[in-house]
This record gives structure tokens, C-alpha cells and sequence, in this order.
């Protein structure tokens, strides 16, 4: 009878635990693979373990409200401080990054949604007219989503194992590096063909 109590003890444990973690995605609307939901849940769930902050992502095809900021304080109302929300909508153009003000200096908004290929973690992608728009989203979410856990997490001294760290971030600087150093190169060749070489 005890051994059976355990059993139905722990598969509530069990559903409670996945139930939470699978909140992190608040909103998706068939935006997101399940290896990406997978990924930020594995990093969300680190993070909240060690920091006790709970990183939220919601991303819509469009949202109900005309202000980003006013989609984000509905989605929040819920939700236990300490807490950050990122959010995209995609027909909207949108991108924000909403949070209690207990967590808000704990990472660099400004550099996170940069839109200079150098600084930001999320504009940059999605404004590097990929072919493939629903890759473009996703590289954008997940890097955005883990730049914000490393960030939160240093604040508090702890590391996380399981942030994509700085690979995927040096591989976009540098393939930004090579777009716009093409681009310097066909302005100099135009200039040159019609100023110089006379």
C-alpha cells in the first residue's frame, strides 16, 4: 500500500515538474520546432534552478494588442517575480524583452535587441534575409533566449552547462563580418570604376 502511495506520489511530482518547465514557452503558435522548445527549456531550467529567475518566451504570429508592451503585461500578470519574458511577434515585426524590476538590471536589454550586427543577439538574424524565415526565427529565439540566461546567470556568479555559449554567436559575428566586408568591397570597386580610374 506505502509502495503504491510512492508510486502515485512521484508521478505527480513527475507531471507537476514537466508542467512547469513546459511553461516556460508561455505562447507558441507552431513557430517553434520541439528541438528548439527542448533546448530553451534544458537552459530556462537551468537557470531557474540556480538563480531562481525564470526566463519566459512567447512567440505569435500576431498579437492581440497594437503595443508590444501592452501584450507583454497580459502574458505577465501571471507570473511570479523574479521573471523575464522574451517575446516575438512575427506579422507585427516585433521583438521585446519584458521583466520584473527585481531581475531588469541583471542583463543589457539595449545590447540584447541591438540592431547592430556587432552588439545584438536577435534583430541581426532576423534582419539577415535568410532564405528560410522560420530558421532565421528560430536561431534569433534561441540565441536572444540563451544570450539572457549566460547574462542573468554571471550577474549571480554561476555558469550554466547547458547555454550554446559563444559558438553560434562567433559564427554570426564572423559570417557578418565577411556580408559586410563584401559590401565595402563592390562600394569601393563602384567608387573606384567611377572617380578614379578615368
Amino acid at each position: 500500500m506505502g509502495s503504491l502511495a510512492f508510486k502515485r506520489a512521484f508521478a505527480l511530482l513527475f507531471l507537476v515538474t514537466t508542467f512547469t518547465f513546459a511553461q516556460i514557452i508561455l505562447k507558441n503558435d507552431a513557430i517553434l520546432p520541439q528541438k528548439t522548445i527542448k533546448k530553451i527549456e534544458e537552459i530556462g531550467k537551468e537557470l531557474r534552478q540556480k538563480t531562481g529567475v525564470t526566463l519566459y518566451v512567447a512567440v505569435v504570429k500576431k498579437m492581440d494588442q497594437k503595443q508590444i508592451v501592452d501584450f507583454e503585461k497580459s502574458l505577465a500578470k501571471d507570473l511570479k517575480p523574479p521573471f523575464i519574458l522574451l517575446t516575438l511577434s512575427v506579422e507585427d515585426q516585433k521583438v521585446d524583452i519584458y521583466s520584473s524590476d527585481d531581475v531588469k538590471n541583471r542583463f543589457d536589454k539595449e545590447q540584447i535587441l541591438s540592431p547592430y550586427p556587432w552588439e545584438g543577439s536577435i534583430i541581426p538574424i532576423l534582419t539577415a534575409h535568410f532564405k528560410n524565415q522560420q530558421a532565421a526565427i528560430e536561431a534569433a529565439i534561441l540565441n536572444g533566449y540563451s544570450e539572457i540566461a549566460e547574462q542573468v546567470a554571471k550577474s549571480y556568479g554561476v555558469k550554466l552547462k547547458s547555454a550554446i555559449g559563444n559558438t553560434n554567436r562567433n559564427i554570426y559575428y564572423w559570417l557578418r563580418i565577411v556580408f559586410y566586408s563584401i559590401i565595402a568591397l563592390i562600394f569601393l570597386n563602384f567608387v573606384y570604376r567611377r572617380y578614379i580610374k578615368r
